[in-house]
């Protein structure tokens, strides 16, 4: 199935499955204009593009290797928090993405093992 009918399947029944609690937990004041649109932009943008992206990596590299970027998440976290939010980064944590790093890479075929 081509990636575009995955993704706006997969976007659509969570729109679906987020309707009755977005109808139940409706707020007393509606909100505003800016706020529609920012929940537009991030959930074309944030969500929609992306999901495109995947199901096209899904389709061209095949399911394992795009579910191995999953694995890399940790990592970007720590990135992310020492580059933005100044967090400290510690040998442990060092040590730990490094096991990550290599497991991905064996588990993806960019590291072989000889026999």
């Amino acid at each position: 199935m081509p990636p575009l009918v995955t993704a706006t399947g997969s976007q659509m029944g969570a729109t679906l499955g987020l309707a009755v609690p977005a109808a139940w937990f409706w707020p007393q004041t509606p909100p505003g204009l800016q706020a529609w649109m920012a929940l537009a932009v991030l959930g074309v943008l944030c969500s929609g593009v992306a999901y495109i992206l995947y199901f096209r990596l899904i389709e061209n590299a095949g399911p394992a290797k795009a579910l191995s970027v999953t694995f890399l998440v940790p990592v970007f976290a720590i990135v992310y928090g020492a580059m933005l939010l100044g967090e400290a980064v510690t040998t442990w944590m060092l040590v730990c993405g490094g096991v990550i790093f290599v497991g991905t890479a064996l588990s993806t075929g960019l590291i072989k093992t000889s026999k």
